[in-house]
Order: C-alpha cells, then structure tokens, then sequence
C-alpha cells in the first residue's frame, strides 16, 4: 500500500492505481486519475460523521479551487479565521464544518451522487476521527473507497 500524502492528508492509503518510477535521482509515483481520487476523498471526508479538522478544510477548499479570502467570504467570515481554521490542527467550529461541507457538495457533487444527510446538523459531539482512508483503483478504470464500493459517480 502508498501512503498518499501530498493530497495534504496524512491518512489516505492507495492499494494499487500508483505506479512509482526513478528517473536518475529522483524518485516519483504516477497516480493514475487523480482528479477522480481527489474527488473521492471530498466525498468521504464530508460524507463522514466525525467533525473536519484544520488538514481537511484545506484539502476541501483546495478541490473548490478558492483562496483563503473567497471561502471567508462563503462562510461570512473574516480571512483571519479561515487561516487560523487551517494551522490550528484542531477540528472546524461545527457551523463552518457544515457550512463548508453543503458549499462542497452544492458546488461539486452532482444530484445522483449527494449523500450527504441530516447526520450534519446532529453530529456536533462525535470525536475527531484520523482513521485511515483507503482507496482503489478497479478493474473498471475508477477509484473505489474500501468503506463504500460503489464506483463515485454512481
């Protein structure tokens, strides 16, 4: 398995769809549909019953390509707490967790694929989670999560 950390989160795992390579003195892996991937982790992490931390909003307002300034400004907050959110390593104030998680889904998920349920606005007292997520790459050419096999996008 590759620990895939340059998403920017330190528990996503890949059980195959890499391939790493050497070329001279530098060493790189290949992932092979990584918008897909990426696409997938949103779905899971905002999907998930436990609050978002600081690593997490990053990579979902990454995936929403929006600077600092412009999620402030969707959340109606200042970009002073967007960044501070982002280095605290701690989880999200539970309104800008479920803010951040309906801007996602209305802006990238399509109706076919939301699953995102009332589980938002009742879940304030679960426990951060760091469970590791563990994704595949099937026989069909996309990306599987081992906690849902259903292809994304279906």
């Amino acid at each position: 398995m590759f620990r895939y950390i340059d998403c920017g989160l330190s528990n996503i795992w890949l059980t195959n769809g890499y391939k790493h390579h050497n070329t001279g003195n530098r060493k790189f892996t290949d992932i092979k549909d990584i918008v897909g991937l990426h696409r997938l982790i949103a779905q899971q992490l905002i999907n998930r019953h436990s609050p978002l931390i600081s690593s997490e909003m990053r990579f979902l307002r990454h995936e929403l390509n929006l600077s600092r300034r412009t999620l402030g400004i969707k959340l109606g907050v200042e970009m002073a707490f967007i960044a501070h959110w982002e280095r605290s390593g701690r989880r999200l104030p539970h309104v800008a967790d479920i803010s951040l998680r309906i801007l996602y889904a209305t802006t990238r998920i399509t109706d076919r694929e939301t699953h995102i349920s009332i589980h938002l606005l009742a879940d304030a007292d679960y426990p951060p989670s760091s469970e590791a997520m563990i994704f595949i790459w099937s026989d069909g050419g996309y990306w599987l999560s081992s906690a849902d096999p259903t292809p994304a996008g279906d």
